[in-house]
């Protein structure tokens, strides 16, 4: 694993992506990136734009970034920067993941619903892009992710023997388990089935595949899979 990307707005959550990019460095040299998405001052006086660039941390989002670098000193092999992004655009997003050389993005549920456009916006690009995106859910705490299940859908152009090649060579768990899902499918029937796959496999992740989408400036609902309290790892349908 190269680098990572958190998009932040420094809430608590924050110190679970941080230790869940440590883990999957894999012990390795990395650099974990975390992203403040701010908007583009409004303003035509050089000198208010950069004063306006210059946002005050609240105490408790100071916490949480001196914990972060405390967890990334720990690790002793993981680099901490931090990146200031004012507006973003598809061009802008692909350039970032591209210069930063960004392996894995990892979203917090903060992050997801935050208030601020600019935040919604940058959900939405990130997943028109190629970069495999992990969800983390709400009250997810345990980082040590090993055991996944791979949502299948049934228009997916990746296959499992794709991702089995894929998989052990960059991301630190391993799948075993499988669900196919059509969209016919009786919700109720297919979540009580899913659970039970969850409990008896002891799986501590998803994977499904995404396609790119019309940007919406709107908040998007959540999908099914987040109902089952587990982290989601999205993959773009080209990846391999």
């Amino acid at each position: 694993m190269k680098n990572l990307l958190i998009p932040s707005t420094l809430e608590s959550d924050t110190i679970n992506a941080i230790k869940v990019a440590v883990q999957q460095s894999q012990g390795k040299d990395c650099t974990i990136f975390l992203a403040l998405v701010n908007d583009i001052p409004n303003t035509y006086s050089s000198a208010t734009f950069l004063r306006s660039m210059k946002s005050d941390m609240s105490v408790s989002q100071k916490n949480v970034l001196e914990y972060c670098r405390e967890l990334i000193a720990i690790s002793q092999n993981c680099n901490l920067k931090i990146h200031y992004q004012y507006g973003i655009s598809t061009p802008l997003m692909r350039n970032l993941i591209e210069h930063l050389e960004i392996e894995l993005t990892i979203l917090t549920p903060s992050f997801r619903n935050a208030e601020k456009r600019i935040h919604n916006q940058f959900v939405q690009i990130l997943s028109n892009c190629k970069c495999p995106i992990l969800h983390l859910s709400p009250n997810f705490e345990e980082y040590d992710l090993t055991k996944a299940m791979y949502l299948e859908q049934t228009k997916s152009k990746l296959q499992i023997e794709d991702l089995q090649e894929l998989i052990p060579n960059r991301f630190n768990f391993r799948i075993v388990s499988q669900a196919k899902i059509f969209s016919d499918q009786n919700p109720e029937n297919f979540e009580s089935l899913l659970k039970e796959a969850i409990t008896k496999n002891k799986i501590n992740l998803l994977i499904e595949t995404r396609k790119p989408k019309k940007i919406k400036l709107k908040k998007q609902n959540p999908s099914a899979t987040e109902n089952f309290g587990l982290p989601i790892l999205s993959l773009y349908e080209e990846i391999a």
